[in-house]
């Protein structure tokens, strides 16, 4: 099988990945620690993130989100700012919060060539948003938003920045010492080659939060609340997971990021190339941007989406992603509403043998 739904999840994951999950499950009690503290070590030295008593282990980016959006100090009349390439796990609190907390939303369009309007995000941050959250990078096309100018941008105007990391963590370097957001998710299943069922949730201590009867011990006097979320709020820390995100996030250091950006940008170029000489074929998004995580969509000016993607599995084992990658708005933005699109996505584990065959058989597909 050609597997091209790495922005989905990745796989096959790497060896030592497989070894950490069946060693943690013959480990006994006592060693649980050491594998806990070896994972927050790690993955706080891989993202850069100077503090780990502010980062916390999730279940998914998703309860990431949720326990950020959830514990976050709204009051009726903040504005929250979001763009129109988000996630549904992001952008269903752009509507859960106007509809349960009063909320006011703003939703940023595309620029003519790019997947964000700069020039209308200051404009709005002007006005006195309390909060932007935004995709690193859209999990449809593959566009990689300015969210270095978007961090920029929030801390000028006073809001707190929320960069979801979802299709980028893993995928490009990420120092958040030095991009300085205020919030940072991540899915540890993708980019960073974990296990599914794990995530991390960063917040910066100048982030107070509201979190109700958060604390693990008896507290005194009525104040149950405290200002970060801990395990008692989100369960129980995900152990063997997190063992397995250890061990994929120690592969991809072992590798190096050079030899990683080289190896994805030959496979990105090569894709992106082949898909724009085949007729009939259109990329979704801009094809001029210039910044792109190992994914991009596609439709089809002459077969169906279903038909092709039925082609591609019974003629080549090549497994893509067809629908609406959960991201509702962006497909609204892209005029890919009614049909969606098909989604392909290269990881390390790919070559460029895969992407040759993916590319001639979409082309021997779309000529029969």
């Amino acid at each position: 099988m050609i597997y091209l739904n790495n922005a989905g999840t990745s796989w096959p994951k790497p060896n030592n990945v497989t070894e950490a999950i069946e060693e943690f499950n013959r480990s006994d009690p006592d060693q649980w620690m050491e594998i806990f503290e070896e994972g927050i070590q790690t993955v706080t030295s891989f993202f850069g993130i100077a503090d780990p008593s502010r980062f916390l282990f999730t279940q998914s980016c998703t309860q990431s989100l949720a326990t950020a959006f959830t514990d976050f100090p709204w009051e009726a009349g903040d504005q929250l700012i979001i763009s129109e390439m988000e996630h549904h796990a992001l952008s269903r609190w752009y509507y859960k919060l106007q509809t349960e907390r009063g909320v006011e939303g703003i939703i940023i369009p595309r620029a003519a060539a790019g997947p964000l309007d700069l020039e209308k995000l200051e404009k709005e941050l002007k006005k006195g948003a309390k909060m932007v959250a935004i995709s690193m990078a859209s999990n449809v096309t593959g566009e990689i938003l300015p969210y270095e100018e978007v961090v920029r941008l929030s801390k000028a105007y006073g809001a707190v920045c929320l960069l979801d990391g979802a299709q980028v963590a893993g995928i490009i370097p990420i120092n958040i010492s030095e991009l300085d957001p205020d919030i940072f998710v991540f899915a540890g299943h993708k980019g960073p080659l974990g296990p599914q069922g794990i995530g991390g949730l960063y917040i910066s201590d100048p982030v107070s939060m509201v979190c109700p009867s958060a604390a693990c011990e008896v507290t005194p006097g009525q104040n149950k609340n405290t200002i970060f979320p801990t395990y008692c709020d989100i369960g129980s820390a995900p152990m063997m997971t997190i063992a397995g995100l250890t061990a994929g996030i120690k592969w991809l250091e072992a590798k190096g990021w050079d030899a990683l950006l080289d190896h994805q940008k030959t496979l990105v170029e090569k894709m992106r190339s082949g898909l724009s000489d085949i007729e009939g074929v259109e990329i979704v998004g801009s094809s001029s941007y210039g910044r792109y995580t190992g994914a991009v969509s596609i439709k089809s000016l002459t077969k169906p989406l279903e038909e092709i993607k039925r082609q591609l599995w019974d003629n080549y084992q090549i497994k893509g992603s067809m629908g609406f990658q959960c991201a509702p708005l962006a497909h609204e933005a892209l005029g890919t509403s009614e049909t969606g699109t098909l989604r392909f996505s290269v990881g390390p584990m790919n070559t460029e043998e895969d992407v040759e065959v993916f590319i001639s058989g979409l082309d021997d597909i779309l000529a029969s």
